[in-house]
């Protein structure tokens, strides 16, 4: 018996790829906190107006039928609201599906992929698991992205080039100017995931007009405050939209997700207001953190911080005592002993620094 357990293992081990069985899983351990910084969430839930009338609607919409396959009127009003056609867009499940749809569209067994280091991990993962060939390029000791060296990577064809702007988990972004150099150098796909582009750096969304190889990425999950809902959407040339189009899953939008988008497009005053509101916070925490010699903070365009500090798990842990949850990214290559804080609300910032000044045995 236990001979024919082996023997199964090894034939589901041959049946699965290289890439998946050498990966490991992404995961994130549960901690119950009084306050969870750490992973780049809006402090901000929707207004209650706006949910009313998203529960008003649902209760008396059909749940046993599908949603229209692709909600022609929403996918209207969003790419009108980008200044954008709506056959430049498409909606997903997150910003993750739309990687997913695009690595699986473009990646297999040789093929080239060419990702920052560090950033966001679920690229690596997936194009890992696609048994790509990955070309790490690390950024510089500043954490700025090498151009020259994306640009050289980038001149083979039918290569995938990913550019996190602005980057996460470093905080820092790639100038417009530069992110056109590459896309110019590329002979194959640049995505440009700019999930945190409320915040800071240079959007390059009118390049796609000019650019058919250039794929933009956003997420509702950072500004918008929808990261319970899993929405995100990638913006290109109609030419690669339609293409992409072949691999995203059908009914991918759920019809609330669609009916809590048509209510946010309607009126999006309380997301500036949010955004600004968190740019405040930002700028409180940025000052509040030169109090403490002993955080070294890498300046940032985003919604968070990097933050290196003698001791990582130490620091992380000892948060945790005033129940207060960060991210330790020291697993992360040139982050050791680095930490990432998103900024939260004005209560919890000022529960934060209270914290910190009673670790470092601050008045």
């Amino acid at each position: 018996m236990e001979s024919l357990k082996i023997n199964n293992i090894s034939n589901i081990n041959a049946a699965l790829k290289k890439g998946v069985l050498n990966n490991k899983k992404y995961t994130l351990n549960p901690i119950d906190c009084k306050i969870k910084i750490n992973q780049n969430e809006s402090p901000f839930d929707l207004p209650k107006s706006i949910k009313r009338n998203v529960l008003n609607k649902i209760k008396n919409k059909k749940w046993n039928i599908y949603p229209d396959f692709i909600p022609e009127k929403l996918y209207k009003k969003i790419a009108d609201s980008f200044n954008v056609k709506k056959e430049n867009i498409l909606i997903g499940n997150g910003s993750n599906e739309m990687i997913s749809t695009i690595l699986t569209a473009t990646l297999e067994s040789g093929k080239k992929v060419i990702i920052p280091e560090p950033t966001f991990t679920v690229y690596k993962l997936i194009s890992s698991n696609l048994n790509a060939n990955i070309t790490s390029v690390t950024l510089n000791d500043d954490f700025t992205y090498n151009v020259d060296k994306f640009m050289e990577e980038a001149k083979s064809k039918g290569s995938v080039t990913v550019i996190c702007s602005p980057n996460n988990p470093t905080g820092t972004f790639l100038s417009y100017d530069d992110i056109k150099k590459i896309v110019d150098a590329s002979r194959g796909i640049v995505i440009v995931d700019e999930a945190y582009i409320h915040f800071g750096g240079e959007t390059v969304i009118d390049l796609i007009k000019d650019y058919d190889n250039l794929i933009l990425l956003r997420t509702f999950s950072k500004a918008f405050g929808l990261a319970g809902l899993r929405i995100g959407m990638m913006i290109g040339n109609e030419n690669i939209i339609g293409q992409l189009s072949k691999v995203k899953l059908p009914y991918n939008i759920n019809i609330f997700s669609i009916i809590v988008l048509e209510e946010i497009f309607k009126n999006l005053s309380f997301l500036e207001d949010n955004i600004k509101k968190i740019l405040t916070q930002r700028e409180y925490l940025e000052n509040s953190f030169k109090e403490f010699n002993k955080l070294e903070v890498i300046p940032t365009s985003t919604n968070f911080f990097l933050v290196r500090v003698k001791d990582s798990k130490w620091l992380f842990n000892e948060l945790l005592k005033f129940s207060i949850l960060v991210r330790d990214v020291s697993n992360y290559p040139m982050l050791n002993n680095c930490l990432r804080i998103s900024v939260g609300s004005k209560n919890e910032n000022q529960l934060l620094v209270k914290s910190l000044r009673k670790i470092y045995k601050k008045d």
